[in-house]
């Protein structure tokens, strides 16, 4: 059971990742989706585990305002730009997962467990031009560690990308 409790800040979006390493089940993650975004009156973003355009059509019936995509930019980018065509680009936000190995930015899918054969750079250039209209940048070195964002990272590409940038 998730309960949403009063806030005392302001807060634009709410994103909801289903990070569970085994096999995501898209019908549960879209019904905590939905008892979510009942209960809050801002912009829901939600991903994990959306693998076709009835994966994300679920997500958006339940509420999401926009989809997250992460694994199917690098496996299917036809999917992005299918959902791009139907649900217009700024429903649809690029999820890319980083690691600094030797001084270059690699990236990573399935969750990071995966490295693929493209550096940051060019990764970011390559999903702008397949319907992506956000991008949320991960930083595997920091992530969980308690010391912050990436800002380093996140500044540069926000000087030379035309996609907003999320970080997380």
């Amino acid at each position: 059971n998730y309960k949403i409790q009063d806030l005392s800040f302001s807060i634009d979006e709410l994103i909801i990742i289903d990070a569970t390493k085994d096999k995501k089940n898209i019908t549960t993650f879209t019904n905590v989706v939905k008892q979510i975004a009942s209960k809050v009156f801002i912009p829901v973003a939600a991903g994990g585990g959306i693998r076709c355009v009835e994966d994300a059509e679920l997500l958006f019936k339940s509420g999401a305002d926009k989809i997250i995509l992460n694994s199917m930019l690098y496996e299917n980018p036809k999917l992005i730009k299918d959902l791009s065509e139907k649900y217009g680009s700024q429903s649809i936000i690029g999820s890319i997962d980083y690691r600094k190995i030797n001084e270059e930015l690699k990236v990573f899918i399935k969750d990071g467990s995966t490295e693929i054969d493209s550096y940051l750079n060019e990764y970011l250039l390559d999903i702008g031009s397949i319907g992506v209209g956000e991008v949320l940048l991960n930083s595997i070195n920091q992530d969980g560690t308690g010391f912050g964002f990436d800002f380093e990272t996140a500044n540069f590409y926000a000087k030379k990308n035309s996609l907003p940038i999320i970080l997380m």
